[in-house]
């Protein structure tokens, strides 16, 4: 997902004479999806456009359409490719390290049940709990 974002973030030359055609990418996606819903074989054509896309930044072509064209066609397969404000671990951090600490308090007071609470709760919000003796690391699932 997130070089998928990460091609319609980039911006490239407007002016430009030279223009990324999407025709192509739509006419390889729809052949996929009519193949029984070639789900792979579609989203391989999603990571070919934006790998174009990429390129075609670099090289000063018009990529506009191209993105249109990708974030059409990420949405007939039901992902939502728009920008989120993006959580950085430095912004959760304090957060996860409350959370963390409570979690090692009710653990040492035999209240499992809640402190499996906490880790489930933070699962399920994308931070990864990892127990090691010298005490519990997290990190970010990334989307």
């Amino acid at each position: 997902m997130e070089r998928l974002r990460n091609a319609l973030s980039v911006n490239g030359a407007d002016s430009s004479d030279l223009e990324l055609d999407p025709t192509s990418y739509r006419e390889r996606f729809v052949e996929a999806m009519d193949d029984d819903l070639n789900t792979p074989r579609a989203l391989a054509v999603l990571f070919d456009l934006a790998r174009d896309i990429n390129r075609g930044r670099d090289e000063g072509e018009s990529i506009a359409g191209a993105q249109v064209a990708l974030r059409e066609l990420a949405e007939v397969l039901g992902l939502d490719l728009s920008e989120r404000v993006a959580e950085t671990r430095a912004d959760i951090a304090p957060f996860v390290e409350l959370l963390i600490e409570m979690r090692a308090d009710l653990r040492s007071a035999r209240q499992y049940a809640m402190a499996d609470k906490v880790r489930d709760r933070l699962t399920e919000l994308g931070v990864t709990l990892e127990d090691k003796s010298q005490g519990t690391e997290w990190k970010l699932r990334s989307s």
